[in-house]
């Protein structure tokens, strides 16, 4: 476009010369003058214009389109022929940073919404950022870079997993003597340490039972049922230690977070405390999430497709151990992970974590599973995780 401006100047000045008379020396002046001027009206626009994304985060299930908005705010009377903002995104998994440039003129006094619409079919988070925002007069020959707003220059996509319904069968590992300090609110049990309810008597309560301070109170026999203990007896191990966190492995990591997704949350819905374990680059080198309801879960499967799902060089087989504190923690592990080597299955078996070990794994074929005693090995499939599991009693 300056040579759009150099052509007119020199058309004006030639005109100028040529014709004697005010109006080709209003015209050259006006020309030889419009850089200044407009540069100046530039300069007064771009000190109230603000330009940024309206949220720093946002859910999305995978594949689903997720509209993202860029708020521009003109609080100047003079409008904006043409603004450019450059808009880059990138998962964080380590994909190809991709960009597109999106063109538009700011009105006077006004606040614009530029909605656009982002999906991401794997899990974990797709960073946007607005890297650029530059601002034209109407011939392109003023340019002002624009910073975008502290802060709100860069949202991210947190992609969670849809939930898949299984109706596995959960055991009851109260018997097995393990730890409890929470109990059933809506079940009751045989612990006497918390009562769960008080009815009156009728015929085949346990005379042991009956309450009989308030029944010396009351005109029936009133009797105590006790509380069901809520143990927390099953840990969901993911292991990404042998992946490569590249393209090839993300259809792998999506299969793993599913699995894990669908059995905590049939845990939860059924009041079955439980644990995820994975492995992470922190000090600790472990993430360990206890999940005991439904917000609990949703926090754990947060952490994992949101801050903490990085590549890993540990196993969580690798930890286990050091978690073990001299008695049995927990009554089943679910280890899910791509491939199995003979190292990890003797690390599950020799660390004494818990009574029994299942293993699941999506480079598994169809034909693969067996159980060993204590020990299961179950394949994963891809696109058929209920399928897979139906038969594993957790």
């Amino acid at each position: 476009m300056i040579v759009i401006y150099l052509i007119l100047f020199t058309v004006a000045l030639l005109f100028y010369i040529l014709y004697e008379g005010a109006f080709s020396f209003y015209l050259f002046c006006f020309v030889a003058s419009y850089p200044f001027i407009f540069g100046v009206i530039m300069l007064l626009i771009r000190r109230n214009l603000k330009i940024g994304f309206e949220t720093v985060e946002q859910s999305s299930p995978k594949g689903s389109s997720v509209p993202v908005n860029i708020i521009i705010d003109n609080d100047s009377r003079l409008p904006v022929p043409n603004c450019d903002i450059t808009v880059k995104y990138k998962a964080e998994l380590g994909q190809q940073t991709e960009s597109f440039k999106i063109h538009t003129p700011i009105f006077p006094n006004n606040t614009q919404v530029l909605t656009l619409r982002l999906s991401y079919k794997h899990y974990g988070s797709l960073k946007v950022e607005i890297s650029k925002v530059r601002i034209f007069d109407m011939l392109k020959i003023i340019r002002l870079r624009i910073k975008p707003k502290t802060g709100l220059n860069a949202t991210r996509i947190v992609v969670f997993p849809d939930h898949i319904p299984i109706e596995n069968k959960i055991n009851n590992y109260s018997e097995l003597g393990l730890e409890s300090e929470s109990f059933s609110k809506n079940k009751k049990g045989d612990d006497p340490s918390e009562i769960f309810d008080i009815h009156a008597y009728n015929e085949g309560d346990k005379i042991s039972r009956i309450h009989w301070k308030l029944s010396a109170k009351e005109d029936d026999m009133m009797v105590k049922d006790y509380s069901l203990p809520i143990t927390n007896g099953v840990l969901i191990a993911l292991d990404f230690s042998g992946l490569s966190f590249s393209f090839k492995d993300l259809d792998i990591i999506d299969t793993m977070i599913d699995t894990a997704a669908a059995l905590s949350l049939h845990l939860a819905e059924n009041e079955m405390t439980h644990s995820i374990l994975w492995c992470t680059g922190t000090n600790e080198g472990y993430q360990k999430i206890t999940v005991n309801d439904f917000e609990s879960y949703i926090l754990a499967i947060r952490l994992l497709v949101n801050d903490s799902l990085k590549k890993a060089s540990t196993a969580p087989a690798d930890v286990l151990s050091d978690l073990y504190n001299g008695s049995t923690a927990c009554a089943h592990v679910l280890y899910i992970t791509n491939g199995l080597s003979d190292s990890t299955k003797n690390k599950l078996m020799e660390s004494g974590y818990s009574y029994k070990y299942t293993v699941l794994d999506p480079s598994a074929s169809n034909d693969s599973g067996y159980t060993d005693g204590s020990f299961v090995y179950a394949p994963l499939a891809v696109n058929a995780i209920a399928e897979s599991i139906e038969n594993i009693d957790i």
